[in-house]
């Protein structure tokens, strides 16, 4: 998801060279491509269910809540506040007015796209198929608690 923000935005500065995100508007309309890499990471760090962000959000709040029930619901408030600003940024930006000093931007393509095609496939499979990750992940943990024996994991509060 950061490296997928990372590329579209590294694609975006290298022909804009503006670092204001308050600079650009309405770049959907010339740069649908771009704008998809953008939603897809957008999105996924929000922890869209269907993104693999979501799987690991998930687990990790669900694991934390019988434990740290405050904590976990103070933590899940968090994601509220991260949609609020992923989200208005991204409409700014990508859906915002359109800015006619923009209108020499192109959208990616060629080379450009490997970065969307790898690492929004990754982003998606990730979400919909958890189990491929997941079971992996399940293998080494097993065998590690299995080795480190029963004992209380948690943190100071």
């Amino acid at each position: 998801m950061a490296a997928l923000f990372f590329a579209m935005i590294g694609n975006l500065y290298q022909q804009s060279h503006a670092r204001d995100v308050s600079d650009f508007g309405g770049l959907a309309h010339q740069m649908p491509r771009l704008a998809i890499g953008f939603m897809l990471a957008g999105l996924a760090s929000l922890g869209l269910p269907g993104t693999v962000n979501f799987i690991g959000e998930f687990t990790i709040f669900v694991g934390a809540f019988g434990v740290y029930n405050v904590l976990t619901i103070l933590a899940i408030s968090g994601i509220v506040i991260t949609a609020v600003y992923i989200l208005r940024t991204l409409g700014g930006v990508l859906f915002g007015p359109r800015r006619p000093e923009w209108d020499h931007l192109q959208d990616l393509r060629g080379v450009d796209t490997i970065p969307l095609l790898v690492l929004g496939s990754a982003i998606l499979i990730g979400g919909i198929l958890p189990f491929t990750l997941m079971d992996l992940i399940n293998s080494g943990v097993g065998q590690l608690l299995g080795q480190i024996g029963p004992g209380q994991i948690g943190g100071i509060l």
